[in-house]
C-alpha cells in the first residue's frame, strides 16, 4: 500500500539547509498594533508528515510546474489576455516567495527570479501593470489584478530584498494614488461586486506603506470609499446587520479579502472598529455559514443563515474563499493570540483545504463537495492560484511566539527555532515534535533554548478534544478544550514534554440543511464514505451508521486497497440498502469503511440517520452531475432524492427554453425517467405548455447528442401567465419503449412567466 507521508518525523535534529532571512528588508513605518502571536521564521522550521508532504506536493507539482507563458502572457500582450489573467503570476510569486523562504530550493527560487524580472520588465513607463489595453484601463478587474501583482512583487521583495521589485511596487502605488480619490476617478466604480473587488487593494497598499511609508492616503480614500453611497457599506453594515449575507452583494471572496485587508490597516491605524468588523463577521460565518469542513459559501457567495447545501452543483467552499477564510484567522490568530481562531485554521487545514489538493498528483478540486465526487483540475483558474497560496501559508500558522514564550498552534511532525524576545535580549529556543498526528494524539515535543531560561510554553488545547494531558518530569496536568494550556517553569536544553489527546470519534448533526443526516469527525478530520473502500456498497446515500448520537471508531487502514493513496481508513458498524440476487433491494447491516474528506475522490460526508432510510427503487442518476441552463437564485440539488430541495431558473428576465439535466459516470439501463415539479411562485416556476408540453431528452455517449423520447403528457395545460394549480414535488413521468442504457438525461421545455423549477430529475431501471 502506497504511504504518501511518513508517520514518524524522519528528519535530522539540525534544520535542514535553506535560505537565511536574517538580512531580509525591515519596515521603515512601525505598526502601532503589535502581534500577539509571531510565527517562527519560515527558514528556521521544517515539517514533516502529512502537512510536510502536502507542502512538498504543492511545491514539486504546482510551483515548479508552473506554465510561465501563462502567467506572463497577459503582460507581454495585453490586446490578447482575458480580463483576470493578470492575477495569477501576483499568487504565484506569494506563493513560490513563502515556499522559497521555507524550502530554500534552489531551482524554485531561479523559476522566481525568471518571472518576478519578466514582470518588473512589461511595466508601463507610467508604473501601469496590467492586462488591459490602454483604451480599456480601470474596468471591472483592472484593480483587482493590479492588487494581487502589487501582493506578489512585495511578497517577493519581503524575502529577497530586491529592490528593482519594491521599486515596481511604488509605481503601481504611485500610478493607484493619482489615479483614484475624491476629486479623481471613483475607485468604487472601477470594480465588481459593489467596488469590493477593487478596494482589496487595500491589503497590499498596506504593505507597501509599511515598506515606503508612502500611499497611506490611498489606504485613507479606500477606508472612506466603502462608505460613499453607491460603496458596499462594509463597516456600516456590519455595525448594523452583524451579517456578511445581508453585506454588500455577499460575495464571499471578496468581503473576506477586504476583511484582511482592514486587519492589516487595523495595525498601522490602531482603529479598534476595523478589528470590531473583523471579529463581527467571523462570529456571523462560525455561527451561521461554516461547513464543518472548515469553508464557507456556496458557488462563492454567502447564503442565507445556515443554508449550507454540499451537493456538487452548490460549488462549495471554492478554493479562493477557502484561503481567504484561512487567511483571515490566520490574521485574527496573530493579532489576538486567541485559541478560537486557531481551531478554525486546523479545521481548514485538515479538511477543505488538503481535500483541494488532489494527493496523488498535486491537481486542484476548485469546489470539493460533500456529496459526490472530486474533480481536479490543472488548467490555470483562480481557484488552483489560490490553492498554492494557502498551502505555502502553513509553516506559519504551526508554532511560534506568544506573550514571551513559546506556542504550539497546530500539532505535526517536525522542528523549529522560536526567537523570544526577553529582558536580555533575544533567546533562541529549538522546539523538536515527535508525532504520527493525526493517526493518533501522541506528541513528544522536546525544547532546547539557546540557554537556561524561564518562560512560558503554551499548548493549544483543541475544540474537539475530550480529553488532553501535558506530562513533564512524572507530573501531569490537563489541558481545557479550546484553551491554551500554560506550562511555566525555567526550561533547559532536553527538557520534554508527552502530549496526550483523545481521538475518539464523534458524530455531528446535519442543522438544517441536513436535518436527518449526520457526520463523522475523528480528531481535526471530517470522515467520508469512500466508494472505493466499500465496493459491497452499490448507494452510498441509502447508508447510515448504527447510531445517530454515538460511533466506535476500529482502524481498518489493513483494509485499504492497493493503490489507494492515504493511510487511514475506520471502520463503523452500518446498514446500508443492497441488491439481494433476485435484482431486490434490501436494507441489512453493513460494516462501513471512513476516509479522511482530505483522502476521498467519490464518497459521502453526510450520512443517513438509520431509521431515516428511505425505501423503494433508487434512481441511478443519484448524485450524478447536474447542470441547466440557467444558473438561477434558489440551488437546490435535482439528483439527491429529496423532493423538498429545488432549483430554479430565475435570474431577472423571461427566456425562450429552460432545461435541467443529470450526467452519470459510466453508462445505465434506464426504463423511465421521473422529472418532479420544484416549486410555483407568483412570477414563475413552472413550464408553459403552450406550444408543446416539456420533454424527456437522453444522452447515450459522453459525446453524443440528446434525443428526444417523448413528452411528459400527465403535465397540465398551462400557459406563461395562468398560476397552475401544482403540488411541490409533484412527479411527471416517461415511460421508454424499451431499456436503453445512457449516460444522461434531461429534462426541456418553455418556462412559465420568468422561469421553471425542478425538484428532482430521476431515471430508474427496469
Amino acid at each position: 500500500m502506497l504511504r504518501p507521508w511518513s508517520l514518524l518525523l524522519l528528519i535530522s535534529t539540525a534544520l535542514a539547509a535553506g535560505p537565511r532571512l536574517d538580512n531580509a528588508p525591515r519596515p521603515v513605518i512601525e505598526d502601532k498594533i503589535k502581534d500577539l502571536f509571531v510565527p517562527a521564521p519560515l527558514d528556521q522550521q521544517r515539517l514533516g508528515g502529512l502537512l510536510g508532504e502536502r507542502i512538498r506536493l504543492n511545491l514539486d507539482s504546482r510551483l515548479l510546474a508552473a506554465d510561465e507563458t501563462a502567467l506572463l502572457g497577459g503582460f507581454q500582450n495585453r490586446s490578447l489576455a482575458s480580463p483576470r489573467a493578470g492575477e495569477h503570476v501576483g499568487k504565484f510569486l506569494d506563493a513560490a516567495s513563502l515556499a522559497w523562504a521555507y524550502s530554500g530550493h534552489e531551482r524554485l527560487k531561479t523559476v522566481l527570479d525568471r518571472v518576478a524580472a519578466a514582470l518588473i520588465a512589461s511595466q508601463l513607463p507610467d508604473g501601469y501593470l496590467g492586462t488591459y489595453p490602454a483604451d480599456q484601463r480601470w474596468t471591472r478587474w483592472d484593480v483587482s489584478v493590479h492588487s494581487h501583482v502589487l501582493a506578489g512583487l512585495l511578497s517577493y521583495y519581503q524575502v529577497t530584498g530586491h529592490r528593482p521589485a519594491l521599486e515596481a511596487a511604488r509605481k503601481i502605488g504611485d500610478l493607484l494614488t493619482r489615479t483614484f480619490g475624491p476629486t479623481q476617478r471613483d475607485l468604487i466604480k472601477s470594480g465588481a461586486h459593489l467596488g469590493l473587488a477593487a478596494t482589496g487593494v487595500l491589503e497590499p497598499v498596506c504593505l507597501l506603506h509599511r515598506h515606503t511609508g508612502q500611499e497611506r492616503r490611498l489606504a485613507d480614500y479606500i477606508l472612506r470609499a466603502y462608505e460613499q453611497p453607491d460603496g458596499p457599506h462594509l463597516l456600516r453594515s456590519f455595525s448594523r446587520t452583524g451579517s456578511v449575507f445581508k453585506t454588500a452583494d455577499a460575495n464571499a471572496y471578496q468581503i473576506l479579502s477586504n476583511l484582511v485587508a482592514l486587519l492589516d490597516l487595523y495595525r498601522l491605524s490602531g482603529d479598534d472598529t476595523l478589528l470590531k468588523a473583523a471579529q463581527t463577521a467571523w462570529k456571523d460565518i462560525v455561527s451561521k455559514r461554516l461547513y464543518l469542513t472548515g469553508t464557507t459559501s456556496a458557488g462563492e457567495y454567502f447564503k442565507d443563515d445556515l443554508s449550507l447545501p454540499g451537493y456538487e452543483s452548490a460549488q462549495v467552499g471554492e478554493a479562493c474563499v477557502t484561503v481567504s477564510w484561512l487567511r483571515l484567522n490566520w490574521q485574527l490568530l496573530r493579532l489576538t493570540g486567541e485559541t478560537p481562531y486557531a481551531d478554525q485554521i486546523e479545521r481548514t487545514v485538515y479538511n477543505h483545504l488538503l481535500a483541494s489538493q488532489d494527493p496523488r498528483d498535486g491537481a486542484v478540486c476548485p469546489s470539493p463537495p460533500l456529496e459526490g465526487r472530486k474533480r481536479a483540475e490543472r488548467t490555470l483558474t483562480c481557484c488552483v492560484s489560490s490553492e498554492s497560496r494557502g498551502l505555502a501559508l502553513i509553516p506559519q500558522m504551526v508554532w511560534g511566539a506568544r506573550e514571551g514564550g513559546v506556542a504550539v498552534v497546530l500539532y505535526a511532525p517536525g522542528e523549529a527555532s522560536i526567537p523570544l524576545v526577553m529582558a536580555g535580549g533575544t533567546l533562541e529556543v529549538g522546539l523538536t515534535s515527535q508525532t504520527r498526528f493525526p493517526l493518533d494524539g501522541s506528541v513528544s515535543l522536546t525544547l532546547k533554548p539557546a540557554r537556561r531560561a524561564r518562560f512560558p510554553l503554551f499548548l493549544r488545547v483543541p475544540s474537539w478534544c475530550r480529553r488532553f494531558t501535558a506530562t513533564l518530569a512524572g507530573a501531569t496536568t490537563p489541558g481545557k478544550p479550546g484553551e491554551f494550556l500554560r506550562l511555566d517553569r525555567t526550561w533547559q536544553a532536553g527538557d520534554r514534554i508527552q502530549i496526550d489527546m483523545e481521538m475518539s470519534g464523534q458524530v455531528l448533526p446535519g442543522a438544517a440543511s441536513y436535518p436527518e443526516h449526520v457526520a463523522i469527525q475523528r480528531g481535526p478530520q471530517v470522515l467520508a464514505l469512500e466508494a472505493a473502500v466499500n465496493s459491497g456498497i452499490p448507494f452510498l446515500h441509502r447508508v447510515a451508521p448504527v447510531s445517530a448520537s454515538e460511533v466506535q471508531l476500529a482502524d481498518a487502514a489493513v483494509r485499504l486497497p492497493k493503490g489507494w493513496i492515504g493511510n487511514q481508513a475506520y471502520a463503523i458498524a452500518g446498514m446500508a440498502t443492497q441488491r439481494t440476487p433476485e435484482g431486490k433491494q434490501t436494507v441489512g447491516q453493513k460494516e462501513l469503511l471512513l476516509v479522511p474528506f482530505a483522502d476521498a475522490r467519490r464518497y459521502r460526508v453526510w450520512l443517513i440517520k438509520p431509521d431515516k432510510i428511505p425505501f423503494g427503487p433508487v434512481a441511478v442518476t443519484a448524485f450524478g452531475l447536474e447542470t441547466f441552463s440557467r444558473a438561477g437564485n434558489i440551488d437546490g440539488s435535482i439528483c439527491d432524492e429529496r423532493p423538498d430541495t429545488f432549483r430554479v431558473t430565475f435570474e431577472g428576465a423571461p427566456a425562450r427554453q429552460d432545461w435541467y439535466a443529470v450526467e452519470m459516470d459510466a453508462p445505465e439501463l434506464i426504463a423511465r425517467v421521473v422529472y418532479r415539479h420544484g416549486r410555483v411562485f407568483q412570477n414563475g416556476g413552472w413550464f408553459n405548455t403552450v406550444g408543446g408540453k416539456p420533454v424527456v431528452q437522453l444522452k447515450r455517449t459522453r459525446t453524443g447528442n440528446w434525443e428526444t423520447v417523448g413528452p411528459l403528457d400527465s403535465y397540465p395545460e398551462t400557459t406563461s401567465k395562468d398560476i397552475p394549480n401544482l403540488r411541490d414535488g409533484q412527479p411527471f413521468e416517461v415511460r421508454l419503449k424499451e431499456p436503453l442504457k445512457v449516460v444522461g438525461v434531461r429534462v426541456l421545455g418553455r418556462p412559465g412567466a420568468f422561469f421553471s423549477s425542478c425538484a428532482e430529475l430521476a431515471a430508474y431501471g427496469p
